[in-house]
């Protein structure tokens, strides 16, 4: 979001935000336009926020329609005079009722998809950890016999009854047209009933400048893992994987470097599971890093591994990993399988396999040529398809014709 916002502010466009107050929120003038989240303005996510008749009473009027909302886009449309709104999340945490607002002042809108939560209940398109569609086409009466929501029969039936309101007023038909990062998204959305007029398909880019190789491509013996800990990012796959190397090849040298942070209940999980399987020598807990840290980290590891086990949305540790010349092995699963160029920017490996996942990994520590070559692809890759250039341009392109 911060990297596109300083894009389209140097090529001379002014960007008003809009969002909700949040302690970590970036300084900004039009701050005072900005609405109240659900819980304080420390509790952003979901599961930090404490349970009380405000945060629940916010909460309700966020699924369904929020006048506070409206209200306040409203006036920050009004008094700036913006001639597109680009928006990239809004379900939940701020309600239909800004697409409203904005089409009242006559504002053309563009949604970025980031999840998958225009066709899913639960945005992960997952059911008990495997990939599910069944709400895909509309109808969602499943999503509450399966507690999707939060696991809670009360969350998915209120979630559902929102859904359906959101529908019969036609929120998302104010929607001009919705970007997708990925053409399996594209494809989800129009099974799901979207007009291919109404959706347009532009990658998600990466800074080649900030992300770069290390010096002549030099690498070192280890393999990283960039991203946030959570279950639906496959750790635990990650994690037998590397025992089923460490116990065939004891004597190989490696490591995996996991870079990122997530819940403190699921990193105590983790880090567990590590002591567990004796890889305690293997396995370093790196944490966040800043962008030239985390380039500098993945530029030097022999590969990446994303191992999710949902669909994703074109991650950025994929990009971030490309722009370092370093290959990716990820999950032959969504957007990961038509992301990877297997035996040119990585492999791919069965859903879930941890055994198929250990042979593509000693498969690149047995080729230290390949892996090379498919270094130097790498960076090409996210030099040409993904470049910053031809992210705003696409963007820039679609915005004139709707303004």
């Amino acid at each position: 979001m911060f990297n596109l916002k300083d894009a389209l502010i140097a090529r001379g466009h002014e960007v008003i935000p809009f969002s909700i107050h949040y302690t970590k929120n970036q300084a900004t003038p039009y701050s005072k336009y900005f609405v109240e989240p659900l819980g304080t303005r420390d509790e952003v996510i979901f599961r930090e926020q404490r349970l009380n008749i405000k945060t629940f009473l916010r909460s309700f009027s966020r699924l369904f329609y929020a006048r506070d909302v409206e209200y306040a886009i409203t006036r920050l449309v009004s008094e700036t005079k913006p001639q597109v709104a680009y928006i990239l999340h809004y379900l939940r945490k701020l309600s239909p009722s800004l697409l409203v607002g904005l089409k009242k002042a006559r504002i053309p809108i563009v949604v970025r998809l980031s999840d998958f939560a225009m066709v899913c209940p639960q945005a992960h398109c997952l059911l008990q950890n495997f990939p599910c569609e069944q709400c895909v086409k509309g109808n969602i009466l499943q999503s509450i016999r399966k507690r999707c929501v939060q696991g809670s029969f009360k969350a998915s039936l209120i979630n559902a009854l929102a859904t359906w309101y959101h529908r019969f007023q036609n929120y998302f038909d104010l929607v001009d047209i919705f970007i997708t990062t990925n053409l399996f998204m594209y494809d989800m959305m129009v099974n799901a009933g979207y007009p291919k007029n109404r959706l347009k398909f532009v990658p998600t880019f990466v800074d080649g400048q900030t992300f770069h190789p290390s010096w002549k491509f030099t690498k070192s013996d280890y393999v990283a893992f960039s991203g946030r800990l959570e279950s639906i990012k496959g750790v635990d796959v990650l994690l037998r994987a590397l025992e089923i190397i460490k116990n065939k090849k004891p004597n190989l040298k490696f490591s995996l470097k996991i870079i990122g942070s997530g819940s403190k209940d699921y990193l105590t999980k983790v880090k567990q599971k590590v002591q567990q399987k004796g890889l305690n020598d293997r396995v370093q807990f790196i944490g966040n890093l800043d962008a030239i840290r985390l380039s500098d980290m993945l530029s030097k590891a022999l590969f990446s591994v994303v191992p999710s086990i949902w669909y994703e949305n074109l991650p950025n540790s994929i990009l971030e990993s490309y722009a370092c010349g370093t290959p990716v092995i990820a999950s032959n699963i969504g957007s990961l399988s038509e992301s990877i160029k297997v035996g040119e920017t990585g492999f791919l490996f069965k859903l879930g396999d941890a055994e198929d996942l250990a042979q593509k990994m000693e498969l690149c520590f047995n080729n230290k040529t390949l892996l090379k070559e498919m270094a130097f692809k790498s960076r090409e890759e996210a030099l040409k398809k993904y470049s910053p250039d031809f992210h705003v341009n696409s963007l820039i392109d679609i915005f004139n014709k709707y303004i």
